[in-house]
C-alpha cells in the first residue's frame, strides 16, 4: 500500500496545483467583486475565472458590446478573465470623460499585445510618463491651430487634385478621398509626395493597421496576460498562432515607422549635399523646392533641430519623435 500511494503521489501532487489556482482565483474574484459592487456600472454577469469572454463576439466584439448597450446602457461593466473592462457605448459619454476629464483617465491600462504585436509606438495606447508628454508635445506643436496653418497651401493642392481625380474616375470616389486623407497626412509628418493611387508607403501603412487592427483585440490581449507562455511556444505547437501573429504584425509595424522616418532623414541628408554644391537663395524657396521642403514637415524640423543643438538629443528626441508621427500617419 505505502509503495502504491508513493507511485502516485507525484500525480496527486501535479493534480493539486491547477486546483489551488483555481480556488485561490475564485476567492480573489469574490472579494474584489464584494469590495467595488456599489461602485460599478451595470453588466452581464460574469461566469466564474472565465467573467465574459465566451459571450463575446472575438473577431467583431464591438457587436457584442452593442448589443449589451441595448440592455444596459452607454456604459457597462464586463469581465474578461482577470481583467475589469469598462465598455463606452456613447459619444458623449466619452466626451465626457475621456475629453473633459482627461487629467484623471490620461493613462492606459496594460494591454499584453502592445509589446509582442510591435504596436507600442502608438501614443494612444502609451501609458503615462515623460516620453508620452514629449511625443504629445511635439504633435501639439506640429497640429495646433496656428502651426497648421502653414500646411494650408498643401492641403489645397492636394484638394484640386482630388476633384481632378473625381472628375477623371468617379466611380471610385471612396479611393479618391482616402489619398487626399493619407497625402495630406504624409505631407505635413514627413513631407513625402504620395502617388495618385497604389501608393506602396500608403498600402504598407495600410495592411500594418488591418493586420493589427484584427490581431490585437482586447479578448486576445487578456488571454496573453493570463498565459503569456504562448508567445514562447514552438511553432509546431498547438496554440502557437499568436506567436505567428505577433511576429507578422512586429515586421509590418516597423516598417511602417522606419521606412518614412528614414526617408526624411535620407532626403535632408541628399538636401544638405546639394546646398554645399550650389549657391541658393532662401528667399526664393517654397514648397515646390525639394532640396529643403523636408524641414517643413513635422520629422524634418525635428530632425534638423537634433542636429542644430546636438545630438546628445537625439536618444531621447528621436523616439518621441518616432511614436508622434507614426501615431498620426496611422491614425488619419
Amino acid at each position: 500500500m505505502i509503495t502504491l500511494v508513493d507511485d502516485h503521489f507525484p500525480l496527486l501532487r501535479v493534480a493539486v496545483l491547477p486546483i489551488s489556482f483555481i480556488v485561490i482565483t475564485t476567492l480573489k474574484q469574490f472579494l474584489a467583486k464584494g469590495k467595488h459592487k456599489r461602485h460599478l456600472p451595470p453588466g452581464p454577469f460574469p461566469l466564474p475565472l472565465l467573467g465574459n469572454i465566451l459571450s463575446i463576439d472575438t473577431k467583431q466584439p464591438w457587436l457584442t458590446y452593442a448589443q449589451w448597450g441595448t440592455v444596459y446602457g452607454d456604459l457597462i461593466f464586463a469581465r474578461i478573465l482577470d481583467q475589469e473592462v469598462v465598455v463606452i457605448n456613447s459619444q458623449q459619454v466619452a466626451q465626457a470623460l475621456l475629453e473633459k476629464r482627461s487629467r484623471i483617465y490620461a493613462d492606459r491600462p496594460y494591454l499584453a499585445t502592445l509589446e509582442p504585436f510591435g504596436f507600442s509606438y502608438n501614443m494612444g495606447f502609451a501609458g503615462y510618463s515623460d516620453e508620452w508628454r514629449l511625443s504629445r508635445r511635439i504633435f501639439h506643436q506640429t497640429f495646433r491651430a496656428d502651426s497648421a496653418l502653414k500646411f494650408r497651401p498643401m492641403q489645397i493642392r492636394r484638394a484640386r487634385e482630388m476633384i481632378v481625380s473625381l472628375i477623371d474616375d468617379p466611380q471610385h470616389y471612396h479611393a479618391h478621398f482616402a489619398t487626399f486623407s493619407s497625402s495630406v497626412t504624409m505631407s505635413a509628418v514627413y513631407d513625402y509626395e504620395t502617388s495618385a493611387r497604389d501608393d506602396p508607403l500608403v498600402l504598407l501603412v495600410i495592411h500594418a493597421m488591418d493586420v493589427a487592427i484584427g490581431m490585437m483585440t482586447q479578448e486576445r490581449a487578456m488571454i496573453l496576460k493570463m498565459f503569456p507562455f504562448l508567445l514562447n511556444l514552438p511553432d509546431w505547437c498547438p496554440g502557437s498562432s499568436i506567436k505567428r501573429d505577433a511576429r507578422v504584425s512586429t515586421d509590418l509595424s516597423n516598417e511602417m515607422v522606419n521606412v518614412p522616418f528614414d526617408y526624411v532623414k535620407q532626403h535632408m541628408v541628399g538636401s544638405a549635399f546639394s546646398l554645399l554644391l550650389v549657391d541658393i537663395d532662401y528667399s526664393t524657396l517654397g514648397k515646390a523646392d525639394n532640396s529643403i521642403s523636408s524641414r517643413s514637415s513635422m520629422v524634418g524640423e525635428h530632425l534638423q533641430r537634433i542636429e542644430e543643438q546636438g545630438e546628445a538629443l537625439r536618444p531621447v528626441l528621436e523616439p518621441a519623435l518616432k511614436k508622434a508621427a507614426t501615431t498620426a500617419f496611422g491614425g488619419e
